[in-house]
């Protein structure tokens, strides 16, 4: 699924980070830990976000077998990508079911009245805040309709980076619970600088 060799990043203020080589493959579910710092994010927004600043070399990036520079966007079709406080970035123009119907239609996918609403039983999300607008939802429901945002798209990988923060232990243990029961039809990397929760709940848990 994903696979980096001899993987550097340099910063304009010429700050380096080198990472050990990585291999996951499909159907597992990853966590990354490590201390604040140590470029967890880092890693993860260079290989995947869209305005990552610093500057990266290596022997080998791949995802799908496909070196990640030369996907270009195309990485998207196979990936869903939450950063931190990724529930910040929902239009606050438009409400729920909107994010919902605009995420399909830029994937190339249908509307599924029946998905929908069994995501958002899993997740216990009330199937009347498709019509709220972000500043209608607590944090807890921001980040959950974020998270939904992302699965709904059918990604092969998904990756979170500190979904539990800033979210209360009723929150975490629903969102817990809907990775466990999605974990098995896709790939999953998840950041996290509690390496105790990440070994209660991944496959495997590697140290950056």
């Amino acid at each position: 699924m994903l696979e980096i060799k001899d993987y550097i990043i340099t910063f304009d203020n010429n700050k380096i980070i080198k990472y050990d080589d990585i291999k996951i493959y499909e159907h597992e579910f990853i966590g990354f830990s490590g201390n604040s710092g140590c470029g967890k994010s880092s890693l993860l927004d260079s290989l995947f976000g869209i305005n990552f600043k610093g500057q990266v070399s290596y022997s080998k990036a791949n995802l799908l077998n496909k070196d990640l520079l030369s996907l270009g966007k195309e990485k998207y079709k196979y990936i869903s990508y939450s950063p931190q406080f990724s529930q910040d970035a929902l239009n606050p123009k438009i409400n729920v079911n909107e994010h919902i119907q605009l995420t399909l239609k830029g994937n190339g996918l249908n509307y599924d009245e029946k998905k929908v609403f069994n995501i958002f039983n899993d997740l216990l999300l009330d199937i009347e805040l498709l019509n709220y607008y972000p500043y209608m939802l607590s944090g807890g429901q921001k980040q959950r309709i974020a998270i939904m945002l992302s699965v709904i798209k059918n990604p092969r990988l998904l990756i979170f980076d500190e979904p539990s923060s800033a979210i209360d232990l009723i929150t975490l243990k629903t969102i817990v619970n809907f990775m466990i029961k999605i974990k098995d039809h896709t790939t999953i990397i998840m950041v996290s600088h509690n390496y105790d929760f990440l070994v209660k709940l991944c496959d495997r848990v590697i140290k950056i």
